[in-house]
């Protein structure tokens, strides 16, 4: 399967560009955590997402979204970003009900996750395990 370059390196992201990164690392990471999908209580889905993402090591590399959250951004509308009519590669979001669904783009369905292979093709150059961290800690917040 072919894979889109990732960025490389020392070139800065388009703001657009991050945000969808950071929407589907966020969706990798949490899938990562084993959850497909997350009940839609938008105030907790936004203060366990932004203190999540206060406390991320890779937090830096995403200006746009550091700054979209320090202008008060909401959370949860950061963090699920990729929605179907987004450009990305990998997953997008689903919040028209009463849970925020990840799901799969096609050339995925039905093949087990390479994490390493998803993670190298969303852009900022973040390992899955950074993603993981980022899902994980949010995961912890959110479950509270």
């Amino acid at each position: 399967m072919l894979l889109p370059a990732a960025s490389v390196v020392g070139v800065k992201l388009t703001p657009s560009r991050q945000r969808n990164a950071v929407s589907e690392g966020m969706a990798l990471g949490l899938l990562m955590c084993d959850r497909e999908s997350l009940p839609f209580d938008k105030v907790m889905v936004d203060l366990a997402f932004e203190a999540s993402w206060r406390g991320w090591a890779y937090r830096h590399q995403f200006s746009q979204v550091d700054a979209d959250i320090r202008n008060g951004s909401d959370g949860v509308w950061v963090m699920t970003r990729a929605s179907s009519t987004k450009q990305s590669y990998n997953f997008y979001w689903d919040r028209s009900g009463p849970s925020l669904q990840i799901y799969a783009r096609p050339q995925w369905a039905g093949e087990p996750l390479d994490e390493e292979a998803v993670a190298a093709s969303i852009d900022g150059d973040v390992p899955a395990e950074g993603w993981r961290a980022l899902a994980g800690d949010f995961l912890a917040t959110f479950g509270r």
